[in-house]
Parts: C-alpha cells; structure tokens; sequence
C-alpha cells in the first residue's frame, strides 16, 4: 500500500500541522484527485507543484511551506517534495488551487547574503553562504543546515567573494556554480557515446536542506517492467547560444585619449585619437558550445568587482611633483615613505606616504610604476588615493606612449578599460619597459597623502569564462519521457534505457541525463513518476520561456551598453 501526507509549516518554519488521508484522529487530508506535477531536478532540489483541495482542511496559508510526504506499506515517511505556497485557495470556496515553489525559485531569490565568503574549496563556500544565511534569520528556522553530504567539497579552490546583498539564488547562479565544470559521457543507441560539459546543479531538497554539486546514480528504465511506458518529446530548438560576449557593466571615462605609436613628441610618430570612442564598455568574447547549429551570441553582464581580476605586480615605483609656492628654490624632492611592494600586495593596510617638502604646497604629484618585463597588456588598474583625485593617466613604452586626460570611473577604485583602450591603444605600443604614471591631485596641498594601492589588473579569464559557460544552449536530440508506476524513486543523475518492440525484443539501449522528476497523480488517484530525460519541458512551453528570458537579458545588456 503507498500513501502520502502533507506538512504544513509556518513561514516561520513552525510546524502548524500534518494532514493525512486517513488519520486515527483528527482532521482527514482532502485534496481533489491528489498531488500534480512535484517537480523535483536530480540532485533532488525541489521546483514547482500544484494541487486542489478544500481550503478549510488543508489550513494551508500564504507563503507557508508545505512538505508532502510518502510511505510503503508501514514503512518510514519519506520527504518527497518541499516548497513555499504562493498561491493558496480561498476561504470561500470549496474546491481551491494552490501552488508551490521550491526555495531555489522562491524564498532564496528574496533573502541577500551579507557576509564574506573567504577563499575556500567551493562546496565548502557554499556551505558558508547557506550557513550566514540561515544564521541571518531571513527564513526562520525553515531551512536547515547543510552537510557535506548534500553540499560536498568539490576540489576547485573558489577566490574570495563579498556577498554585498545580492541575492542568494542570483550569486549561486551567476558566481558561484559556474567556477566548477565537470565532463559526463552518455551511452547513445548505436552503442556510440556523446560527452558533456555540466555545472554544479544546486537547491533545496524534500528535507528543506540545501544541495549544491553533481547528481549521482542510475535509474534503470525497461519497458518490459509492468507499468512501465516510454515516450518521445518534441525537441526543442528555440534557444541557441554558442558565444557569450561578457561586458563589465562599467567601465572608466576620459576626457581625451591619444596615442603615439613608433615616435615621442611628434617626431615620426603615428597618431590615434579617439575622443568620443573612450566611453565603450570592455567586453570579452567567450565559445561556450559547438556551431554545429549555426552561430548564436548573448550578452552577459557582469558587474566591476576586484575578484574578477587578478593583480599584475609592478617593478619599482618614483615620484615627482609640480609645485604651488615654496620657500626653497631649487625645491628639493618629494618625501617618499613606505613599501613601493605595499601598492600591488592586494591589501589596503599599508601603502607609500608622499609629503611636499617644508614650506611647499602641491599642485599635482606624478607617480610612476615601471612595470617588470613579460607583463601582460593590463586591462585596468587599481587605485586607492583617499585623499586626492586621479586627473590623468600615461602609459610609456619603447615603442610609444597613450595618454588620458580627466579620468573617472562608475566603480572606484576599480578603473576598468574600455574596449578601444585594450584592443587598439595599448596593444599598439605595450612592450617591455613600460611605465604607467599617475597624475593625482592632492586635496589638502601641504599636507602628505596616503597612497593605499596603485596596482595594474588583468581579467581573470577562468572565472569570466566559468560565469560565461553556463549559458551554453544546443538542442537536445530524441529527447525523452519515461512514465513509472509509484513514486519510490529518488532522484538520480541519469537513466538507461531498454526500448523494446511490439515482440518485446530490444529495439535499442541508451543512457540520458535526467533533467527532472516529477510525482503524479493519475485520474484514478494511482500514483506516478515521469522521468524526462535529456529536456526538462515540453518543447512549446520552453520556447514561449525562451522568448521572454530573451526579451529580458536584452533589456538588461541595453541597459549595460547605454550606460558606459
């Protein structure tokens, strides 16, 4: 005998009550023709479910969350399916609809992270970020601690990354997951194999604990077990990426920029001026998957922060200045205190001190970093002048100089590029023994000023390429569902499956990754799971989603363009 229950929780995460079918006392479960559609992905994290009842029984309420459970015979209930209730019935009527939706659609969407996930091992950040969050008190005491069962160590050491209130489902999901990619190989039916790139799947299981890694495990499919039915899915092919253009959603500014490649001060040299052009964004662009389909691209913008770039140390450091008035003439130099290292070491704890001498204000103080041989051509800089403003930037090689006048930045003191900086001043003249000076106005004239960090940066192309690569979309061929009688089944990684003729003899074998699970009711309120296997949705319902997750993203990279 198999039956199931529901538990009704508080959005407190207190228990309000159980209702079952027929309990020894109490009130009864009453739901019309039983659970549909408990949608549950293969590392068990909950999606969406839909049910009708009595409102009156059920004594389900807004954002409560709801856990159906499931038993054989006398056997232990087991957590099937765990969700938030956006949509519940109405008092007034007799027969409600309700909805639920699992914490990685819902509640995780709307509590932020506040705290610094220092550099660990991924799962083991993960398991950080779920542990604040939980400590925070956004979700009471509903969600529970995760393990390194349901959120394992990876081995792929993640860089630090500040929570800064975003959201925790959109920092898993545009920072976290993509910074761990592993390959699986597929049986296909002429006994040949197809291979994959996948990211880290992550969630909130039917025990409301959050999941983050891979799904393991194989569930045998054969349509010769009674009750068992195999089907095909329409394919669908609505949305294609193949290349991802990655676009800092701001980047630096300047008043003029000009470059003279092959000659100094005019004599020989050859001149690029670019004044209207400076204001581009900086974008890279990223294959994600084949053009067997033809070639598809989307934008992906990402945000002007520190652990997306790595720092290029410099060699040396020397300073000048251009003074206002002073006692002493000739004025003697600049008084330089401190650790030239301190200003590419990454902290802000120490730094160069730099103090006019006696009697003397300055106007504009000139600081120069010589650049060691084999550095790569930079993609910004990182400056941390608290007390005075960057006025301009120069960048002197063997080979020529670019300079920038009244530089600003949307983000400071990340000072990113654009696309016609990187791309066609500076790779025109960048050769060993370069020198990037900084034009720094003080705002108190006569007294020193404290130089944090002065640091050339690089993008860092494993992390733009892990957030990149998730968006990868190619259609699944012969996609499948498979229907199963019951619902004692756990979620697995993938299927194989045994097609058989109208005889009963093997037509072909083939293994597919699942990409959900859903626990039914039939008409007759027999329960049953439907595996659907390479595609997660019916082909016209991902198409229309597919139209509006297009008209949105394009919204967004408009946005990103118009602004830098």
């Amino acid at each position: 005998m198999e039956e199931y229950r529901i538990r009704v929780l508080s959005p407190d995460g207190t228990e309000k009550h159980v209702r079952e079918l027929d309990p020894p006392s109490g009130t009864p479960l009453h739901l019309v023709g039983g659970p549909r559609r408990m949608e549950v992905g293969p590392l068990g994290d909950c999606r969406e479910a839909t049910f009708e009842g009595d409102p009156g029984t059920l004594g389900i309420g807004p954002r409560d969350t709801v856990q159906v459970q499931y038993r054989t015979g006398t056997g232990p209930w087991l957590n099937k399916y765990a969700g938030t209730a956006v949509i519940t019935g109405s008092a007034r009527s007799e027969v409600g609809r309700y909805k639920l939706q699992g914490f990685r659609y819902r509640r995780l969407t709307e509590v932020e992270v506040r705290t610094l996930l220092p550099e660990a091992d991924l799962g083991t950040q993960v398991r950080q970020l779920f542990t604040d969050v939980i400590a925070s008190g956004q979700l009471g005491s509903t969600l529970q601690a995760p393990t390194t069962v349901t959120i394992p160590d990876l081995n792929v050491t993640s860089t630090a990354i500040h929570g800064n209130y975003w959201p925790a489902a959109k920092l898993i999901d545009e920072r976290l997951k993509g910074r761990s990619r592993q390959t699986r190989t597929y049986l296909n039916a002429d006994g040949g194999t197809q291979a994959k790139d996948v990211n880290p799947d992550w969630g909130v299981n039917a025990d409301l604990r959050p999941v983050f890694g891979y799904p393991t495990g194989t569930l045998v499919i054969d349509e010769a077990t009674f009750g068992v039915e195999i089907d095909g899915l329409d394919t669908d092919s609505s949305t294609l990426v193949t290349d991802v253009r990655v676009m800092f959603t701001r980047t630096m500014t300047a008043q003029f920029l000009l470059t003279e490649v092959g000659g100094q001060d005019g004599e020989g040299g050859t001149i690029i001026s670019t004044p209207a052009r400076s204001t581009s964004p900086r974008t890279i662009p990223v294959p994600v998957a084949p053009r067997t389909f033809g070639e598809a691209w989307r934008g992906l913008p990402l945000p002007t922060s520190a652990e997306l770039f790595t720092v290029l140390p410099g060699a040396s450091v020397s300073v000048q200045a251009v003074y206002f008035s002073g006692p002493v003439d000739p004025v003697p130099p600049v008084t330089v205190t401190g650790d030239p290292a301190s200003l590419w070491d990454g902290t802000l704890t120490s730094g160069l001190t730099l103090a006019p001498p006696g009697g003397n204000t300055v106007f504009l103080y000139y600081l120069t970093v010589h650049v060691p041989p084999g550095t790569p051509v930079p993609d910004g800089f990182r400056l941390v002048a608290n007390g005075a403003s960057l006025s301009g930037l120069t960048v002197t090689t063997p080979t020529g100089s670019m300079r920038m006048g009244t530089v600003s930045a949307g983000a400071p003191p990340l000072y990113v590029f654009p696309d016609v900086v990187r791309s066609e001043h500076l790779p025109a003249i960048w050769a060993d023994g370069a020198t990037v000076e900084f034009v720094l106005a003080p705002f108190d004239r006569a007294a020193p000023l404290l130089i944090s960090e002065a640091a050339l940066m690089s993008v860092n192309h494993a992390l733009v390429e892990a957030s990149a690569t998730p968006l990868a979309r190619i259609p699944t061929l012969n996609p499948v569902t498979a229907r199963l009688p019951g619902w004692n089944y756990s979620p697995v990684a993938t299927a194989q499956l045994t097609l058989r003729g109208p005889l009963g003899g093997v037509v072909e074998t083939r293994e597919l990754p699942i990409e959900l699970i859903v626990y039914d009711t039939d008409d007759d309120g027999e329960l049953y799971t439907e595996v659907r296997c390479g595609q997660r949705d019916e082909a016209e319902a991902l198409s229309f989603t597919s139209a509006i997750s297009a008209r949105d993203q394009n919204a967004t990279t408009d946005a990103v363009q118009a602004s830098t």
